[in-house]
């Protein structure tokens, strides 16, 4: 088993956001991973995006998370700065490709 320690800079006035959910139906799931997406998050597990975005942009982000899903279903979108995100450890495979094509700085 792999494990990485990665750190990612953030963009001056945005910061990380970690959006995960649980969503029963895959219409919806496929909505919200769509959205996410629109909002330039990268998939990072299948129900995992992370991605550089402005507090504004999470806000509309929830907001259209919300029209989206059943109240049986649950989103998470949280907001990372980059020292906490520095203290992370990650076990398993990670893509970190996927990561540098976001304008992530990744430190091993």
């Amino acid at each position: 088993m792999k494990v990485k320690n990665l750190n990612l800079l953030f963009i001056s006035g945005s910061m990380i956001y970690w959006v995960i959910y649980d969503i029963k139906n895959n219409s919806r799931r496929l909505k919200v991973s769509e959205e996410c997406k629109n909002f330039g998050m990268e998939r990072v597990q299948k129900s995992v995006f992370i991605g550089i975005i402005t507090k504004n942009q999470a806000e509309m982000l929830a907001i259209k998370c919300k029209e989206l899903v059943d109240r049986d279903d649950c989103v998470f979108i949280i907001a990372t700065c980059n020292n906490c995100f520095s203290n992370k450890i990650i076990i398993g495979d990670f893509d970190e490709e996927k990561v540098k094509k976001m304008n992530f700085v990744v430190v091993n």
